[in-house]
């Protein structure tokens, strides 16, 4: 994976490696490797592929994983 280059689901389940990632998130490689194709992982797996990724020293970019997003209103955050 290029060092400029943006990750993606796809570049992290590469570099990391997919059976690393089901074993951390206890998944099947299936599970995995559609995410890597959606290119988007379930929310519930960010702290796990997060360390996976820091100790391979790659990004984790949180925009890769299914957060519901908040929407910012002067009155404060709501969804």
């Amino acid at each position: 994976m290029d060092k400029n280059a943006t990750p993606t689901a796809s570049s992290i389940c590469d570099k990391v490696g997919r059976a690393n990632i089901a074993a951390a998130v206890r998944v099947g490689a299936t599970a995995v490797s559609n995410a890597a194709v959606d290119n988007r992982f379930p929310a519930r797996w960010f702290f796990a592929v997060k360390e996976l990724c820091d100790q391979a020293g790659i990004d984790c970019p949180e925009h890769l994983f299914s957060f519901i997003p908040v929407t910012k209103t002067p009155e404060g955050a709501t969804r």
